[in-house]
């Protein structure tokens, strides 16, 4: 772990952070950073390690090994400044709820010396949260959005979001999501969240890790994600037998004698060369969630193909095609 404050363009910075809860190793060696100005998706299922994580990276938790930092502050010792700046949704309910949104946007006020009034007043007019009845009796999207209000009026540098769209319906989702970006992507902030709705993350998010079994497989950008990784189906592949191995694959299967592979590092030359030695050849583009079903969905056949794979040869053909 680099110096603290040494890289002013990071806002979060994980490295190693490992932490058991009771006998399940929650979190296991995970390393990864959020760049300022950027919205950041992890993405993983459910008891993945997420919500851990993120207590960790606020110094809700302490690790067992690894360390963490936010705007180069220790995660265990963050300066009242520097927390003042972090905004955090938890997917738990706010629990102050016997007062009215105006009556608890004046407590909470109390505690940020920058709280913004102008933007609280603007986003209850926005999100149309009744304000004459306590939080506790509101609907369940009233009152996400009335927590969202508390978060956002904050007018946080760092914004983290955990899963706090989770039982929402889609028009409250769209609302929620779009006044929360609208708000935190101001110049030089950074947005970190988890959601179970991978079509919200696909949205708006710049970059994403996978996390698995409480490990970060790959930290990358969403669009170099998607541009990377693709489904590939060889028409009766299967069935003959072919001898085909494709580079990056992640996992293979047969689906009624085709062979359809799943790449993670896609080569045009290496697809050329395949339609050139076996014909019916199929590139198929995948989107974040079927991304996700691909590379999370089916832990025992990705298991199944890494023990099968021999280092990855170059197709029949590839070297005409370079």
């Amino acid at each position: 772990m680099s110096e603290p404050g040494d890289r002013p363009d990071v806002a979060v910075r994980a490295e190693g952070l490992r932490k058991r809860m009771r006998r399940t190793e929650a979190v296991r060696d995970v390393t990864f950073e959020v760049r300022c100005g950027s919205v950041f998706g992890l993405i993983g299922r459910n008891g993945a390690g997420k919500t851990t994580t993120i207590r960790l990276l606020l110094g809700l938790l302490r690790p067992d090994a690894g360390r963490s930092e936010v705007f180069g502050e220790d995660s265990l010792s963050l300066s009242k400044g520097t927390r003042q700046r972090i905004g955090y949704l938890s997917e738990e309910p706010f629990p102050y709820d016997d007062l009215s949104l105006p009556r608890t946007l004046e407590f909470v006020s109390a505690f940020f010396p920058n709280w913004n009034w102008d933007l609280a007043e603007r986003l209850m007019e926005r999100l149309a949260v009744p304000q004459d009845t306590p939080l506790s009796a509101l609907s369940a999207g009233e009152r996400r959005k009335a927590e969202l209000l508390l978060v956002l009026a904050q007018d946080p540098d760092l914004l983290v979001l955990d899963d706090p769209m989770a039982g929402l319906d889609t028009v409250v989702r769209r609302d929620f999501l779009w006044a929360a970006l609208d708000v935190a992507r101001g110049e030089g902030k950074a947005v970190l969240f988890t959601s179970h709705v991978l079509t919200d993350i696909e949205r708006v998010a710049d970059a994403v890790a996978f996390i698995d079994a409480g490990r970060v497989l790959f930290q990358t950008g969403l669009d170099d994600l998607k541009a990377k990784t693709k489904r590939i189906v060889v028409a009766g592949a299967a069935r003959r037998g072919d001898p085909i191995r494709v580079p990056g694959e992640i996992l293979r299967r047969d689906e009624k004698g085709d062979l359809v592979v799943v790449t993670t590092d896609f080569d045009p030359l290496a697809i050329q060369a395949l339609r050139a030695s076996y014909g019916n050849v199929t590139l198929e583009d995948l989107n974040l969630e079927e991304i996700f079903v691909e590379v999370l969905g089916d832990a025992p056949k990705r298991a199944a193909t890494a023990a099968e794979a021999t280092p990855p040869a170059t197709p029949p053909g590839a070297e005409s095609a370079r």
